[in-house]
């Protein structure tokens, strides 16, 4: 369970005895509505709304919501398929939640093998029991366990759990190879499941930042028009859009709307007014370049992701308006990247 968020701050304006108490509407809804409604929801949804109250998570814990859940799952690209001893919430609790299921610290640690979310503190602080030594001889092969910064830990309840049934077996070496057979069996299968698990959260982060690249691009770009619109244009192209770029205001992934823009175009001003007195008297950004043959581009970084404007084209000395991705169809000769 997450630790509980600070409530969210009321509108101007608006008592807490006046505000519609949305939870409250919710539990009138009818049961159909609802189920209706969860339906177009991801697992991550599903698992938020679970800890929101009581009457929403009796609701999406009940076993008639199943086909919630699994609708959920299914809708999710190349998911791997739900392993045969996990629920769908506790599938998607393993998946999306971002805390350790221990101490509750945010953690990105899953350890498949063991079915758990635990963070590094509590890995190196669990508590190891005494064992056979006929179980400590086999606990590799088949006891879940997880490698991290070059140390393995193994499952405390998977080993206390194994060394029992293994007592039962110890002499009688038939029995005792076939279920350790069966155990490794079960143990390869659900790294490998585990494995694919942590491709398909890759993949779907790599996703989730391109996405958010593509929407700070786009209200960079927004930006930059507005400040063209104000009449700043020939300073633009005399400094780095980096500069630009980096603003706190500037550097969010957010969409610009227009009443955004109202907000923050006060202080656009003042910092595009500072940035002329620093360049006061510069060139453009192609000065001394032009008998070279070179062409500036721009290389910047936003939260880890490379992004390229241009060309900047030294018989304008302007950026060009169209995002370039094939550099071979500019005729250049050669570049500086910086």
């Amino acid at each position: 369970m997450a630790p509980k968020r600070p409530s969210s701050t009321l509108g101007v304006g608006q008592s807490k005895a006046k505000r519609p108490r949305l939870l409250e509407r919710v539990s009138e809804t009818s049961l159909d509505v609802l189920l209706e409604i969860f339906s177009h929801l991801e697992p991550r949804d599903l698992l938020h709304l679970c800890r929101t109250n009581k009457f929403l998570r009796s609701i999406l814990l009940n076993r008639n919501s199943l086909s919630v859940w699994r609708g959920a799952r299914q809708s999710l690209n190349d998911l791997p398929d739900l392993p045969e001893d996990l629920s769908e919430p506790c599938y998607a609790s393993l998946l999306f939640d971002k805390y350790c299921q221990f101490c509750l610290h945010a953690t990105s640690l899953v350890q498949w093998a063991s079915r758990t979310r635990c963070c590094r503190h509590c890995l190196q602080n669990t508590e190891i029991p005494t064992l056979d030594k006929q179980s400590t001889r086999i606990i590799p092969v088949i006891v879940p366990s997880f490698l991290y910064d070059g140390t393995t830990y193994f499952y405390v309840p998977s080993m206390m759990l194994l060394n029992e049934e293994a007592k039962d077996m110890l002499d009688d070496e038939t029995s005792f190879n076939d279920w350790c057979g069966k155990k490794k069996a079960y143990l390869v299968a659900i790294e490998a499941h585990g494995d694919m698990c942590d491709t398909w959260l890759a993949k779907r982060l790599d996703a989730h930042k391109g996405e958010l690249s593509t929407i700070r691009r786009k209200r960079l770009e927004a930006v930059i028009e507005r400040l063209k619109a104000l009449g700043w244009e020939d300073l633009i192209y005399r400094v780095p859009w980096k500069k630009i770029a980096t603003h706190k205001l500037v550097a969010q992934s957010k969409p610009l709307i227009e009443r955004a823009w109202r907000k923050m175009e006060p202080v656009m001003v003042e910092f595009m007014k500072e940035l002329q007195l620093k360049n006061k008297g510069g060139g453009t950004m192609c000065d001394g370049y032009e008998d070279r043959g070179f062409v500036n581009y721009e290389f910047w970084t936003l939260d880890g992701e490379e992004n390229q404007f241009g060309p900047f084209d030294p018989r304008t000395g302007k950026y060009a308006n169209t995002w370039v991705t094939d550099l071979s169809t500019l005729g250049i000769l050669a570049f500086d990247q910086y």
